[in-house]
């Protein structure tokens, strides 16, 4: 997971020309968001930073007009622990756009204590619930934007080497079998992320160990050396999204990994019967219908 020495095949400076096309980034306002929405702005698209926190985006947005002089990146309320909030969000861009060229599900929290969202859902697992119920409503604008000639449409779903620490088969046959299965804090960040950007700098890592080991708090330089920074934790997220080799090597639901190379999941993760897959879609399905006012 940490100490990525190489150097990296593939770099921002890649990335295609993207005017005339449409991107959302799930919780844009800092970390390896940021730096994807601030190159997919560089790069021509326009941006749609979806973060819960408005202030952090609107300044996160500031910076990157600084950055990209002429450019207007756009605010979009979403908060992934709450499966209405990501209803609507998905429903507000809907009212605003006619195509969607890159979704990139970003935004997500890590090693928080054990606590139920305003849904009844452990808030670790809403980093993949919550991104469902608002990728869904976009499915069909996804969908009409690829049939559209030269398109590229990509929907990139960050992930973590972390599902390697989910040991038992998971139980998605209800909400409560969810809750109430022994997951430690790292088994329920796991279990959340079944492309894995490496261990990058951001303040999810840097809590979580700070928290449990304090020394780490006087080796701040020793992070240089063991985590990538988010630029580059940034890189294979941006591959996937805008590279036309991902297409030509047929990438679909490809699992990358730093830097933007194909990596092996864990053996649950590879459900070979679809199995989970099919039960994991029908638990968050049967979520959005009992939690979600409107459908």
């Amino acid at each position: 997971m940490f100490g990525y020495f190489e150097q990296p095949r593939w770099t921002a400076d890649q990335i295609p020309d993207l005017h005339g096309r449409v991107a959302i980034v799930t919780g844009a306002n800092s970390g390896i968001g940021y730096v994807t929405a601030v190159e997919l702005v560089r790069h021509g698209a326009k941006t749609y930073l979806a973060c819960r926190n408005a202030s952090r985006a609107k300044t996160a947005i500031e910076k990157i007009k600084a950055i990209v002089p002429g450019s207007d990146p756009q605010f979009l309320q979403l908060d992934i622990t709450s499966l209405n909030s990501a209803h609507s969000a998905a429903k507000e861009f809907l009212k605003l756009e006619k195509r969607l060229d890159i979704l990139v599900n970003n935004a997500g929290i890590a090693f928080t204590p054990y606590q139920l969202s305003e849904d009844g859902i452990e808030r670790q697992i809403c980093n993949a619930t919550g991104h469902f119920a608002f990728t869904i409503p976009l499915l069909n604008i996804l969908e009409k934007t690829s049939q559209e000639p030269g398109s590229h449409v990509r929907v990139v779903n960050v992930s973590s080497n972390a599902h390697f620490w989910v040991w038992s088969t998971p139980d998605f046959s209800s909400l409560k079998s969810v809750n109430e299965h022994s997951y430690g804090v790292i088994d329920r960040y796991g279990l959340s992320k079944l492309m894995h950007p490496g261990g990058v700098d951001t303040n999810i890592v840097t809590a979580y160990w700070s928290e449990r080991y304090p020394i780490l708090k006087i080796v701040d330089w020793l992070k240089s050396w063991v985590l990538l920074t988010p630029e580059q934790g940034a890189i294979t997220l941006l591959y996937a999204a805008t590279d036309p080799e991902v297409e030509a090597k047929d990438l679909r639901f490809a699992y990358l990994c730093p830097y933007a190379k194909m990596s092996r999941t864990s053996k649950l993760a590879q459900d070979p019967e679809g199995i989970l897959g099919n039960q994991f879609w029908n638990f968050c399905e049967a979520l959005v219908k009992e939690k979600v006012k409107e459908h």
